[in-house]
């Protein structure tokens, strides 16, 4: 499975590993083939039998947490591994997570067994520090003590489940096969959802296919990232071969193949999908009512779409702005208002969603207007803002309301990316100032097609 990728990989990647990535390496290839270690032992009867610990399942704070490591100290029981391992996963997973005084914790500890690591990496990872996670995993090796297992490595390939973290990626799947856990399903999940993240289908699909075992997560793990890349059609193939197997869908499946539905803007098969959930007694959560909603609104069927909205008895801001783009969109901008202002949590997101609408419906100066408003109501605009208002000043040929809105950019420090600087370029063209549009160009970073089209089109007018 993964030696045929590796393989491959070698020829068709040659690996310039980052300072990161190359630590990672060299701490590991004197390291012998990794064996088992024992369970890790959850029992509750163990910590009833503990006053310190049943304290520390109660506490609430990093202060008390702080108070009985104190005593954990005095008493000598900090030297217990299981002991200090609920002091680091409290720090770690706990709601007032503290993972900085975690890794105190971690790294004073003489030898943490390897679940106190992996809570600690899987907490950085969630917290959103990808990069403070590796550096978590290179501590692992450079110890020589603790060795990484089959829990470490589903967190680690989710941390480097990013492009930017490819070549960090590439050299974990390489230590997953040095340590032999290519077999173990959860790694091989993780591992098809970062090859998918990559954009490498094929790759992807080799280990996908070479897998021992494919359960119900494989599959979904596969057809979200197909649906992710916008590979509507293949999310569906996948999705038959896999009820052709007779792998019953969840909702994460459904997720996934309504999502699909949306991209094809296909209302048919959106319907079925919508009436398999009702038949199948599948729980209609949130996040699947979003995803429905979400597909009847892209195939036009507003009516169905606010059917589900109303019958939601908790609505997420997601949900609001799916209703306000749909309504926008579809030129029906007092109900879109109506939506937007009952809107209980004050977020750019809707705002947002109803000037890109009227962007899309041709309705410039109703966006141009919501731009206005949200100022009033003290709603302070984004890039994605800046970029539909400008799109909103090509159709309308304001230009000096798009060079305001550059001005704003500059002075609250909107940093110009490709998809700003395309839509200033934009404007500037189509509003007959082809200097500036030309100079813009000059400044954007890492241009892409559309960017070149819109100064091709802007030289071509003038």
């Amino acid at each position: 499975m993964f030696i045929l990728f590796a393989n491959k990989l070698r020829f068709r990647y040659p690996l310039k590993i980052p300072l990161l990535g190359l630590l990672c390496c060299v701490h590991t290839r004197s390291l012998c083939p990794y064996v088992k270690p024992i369970n890790w032992n959850t029992s509750h009867s163990f910590v009833r039998n503990n006053p310190l610990l049943s304290l520390l399942e109660r506490c609430q704070s990093l202060l008390q947490l702080k108070q009985i490591q104190a005593q954990m100290i005095l008493t000598g029981f900090i030297n217990d591994s299981f002991a200090a391992s609920r002091l680091v996963t409290f720090c770690a997973l706990s709601e007032s997570q503290a993972l900085e005084y975690c890794t105190k914790i971690l790294y004073w500890i003489p030898e943490p067994n390897v679940f106190s690591w992996n809570v600690t990496i899987r907490g950085f990872v969630e917290s959103g520090d990808l990069e403070g996670a590796v550096l978590l995993y290179k501590r692992i090796l450079q110890s020589g003590v603790t060795k990484p297992d089959n829990h470490t490595y589903p967190f680690l390939l989710k941390a480097c489940s990013f492009p930017s973290m490819n070549c960090v990626g590439y050299t974990v799947l390489g230590h997953v096969l040095k340590f032999g856990f290519e077999f173990d399903i959860f790694v091989h999940n993780a591992s098809i959802t970062m090859l998918l993240s990559y954009g490498e289908l094929e790759a992807a699909y080799d280990v996908f296919n070479n897998g021992c075992v494919r359960d119900l997560v494989t599959w979904n793990a596969m057809i979200t990232g197909c649906v992710r890349r916008g590979l509507a059609n293949e999310a569906k193939k996948l999705y038959q071969e896999m009820v052709g197997e007779k792998v019953k869908p969840n909702e994460i499946t459904m997720i996934g193949i309504i999502s699909s539905c949306s991209q094809l803007q296909d209302l048919n098969l959106g319907r079925k999908f919508h009436l398999y959930v009702t038949e199948h007694g599948i729980e209609l959560t949130i996040p699947l009512s979003n995803a429905l909603m979400d597909m009847y609104v892209k195939c036009g069927d507003l009516l169905a779409a606010r059917i589900l909205f109303d019958k939601m008895a908790h609505k997420t801001i997601v949900s609001w702005t799916t209703m306000v783009l749909g309504y926008a969109r579809f030129g029906f901008l007092d109900v879109a208002r109506e939506l937007l202002y009952k809107i209980p949590e004050k977020s750019v997101v809707p705002w947002n969603a109803i000037i890109s609408g009227c962007v899309q419906a041709k309705n410039s100066k109703e966006a141009l207007a919501l731009f206005h408003e949200m100022q009033i109501k003290k709603i302070k605009p984004d890039k994605v803002t800046m970029v539909n208002c400008l799109s909103a000043c090509s159709q309308l040929g304001a230009l000096d309301v798009g060079i305001w809105i550059h001005h704003y950019t500059k002075r609250h420090s909107i940093s110009l990316d490709v998809a700003l600087g395309t839509a200033l370029v934009d404007m500037y063209a189509k509003c007959g100032n082809i200097a500036k549009a030309l100079q813009v160009f000059q400044e954007v970073p890492q241009k892409n097609c559309l960017t070149w089209t819109a100064i091709i089109c802007g030289l071509a007018l003038h």
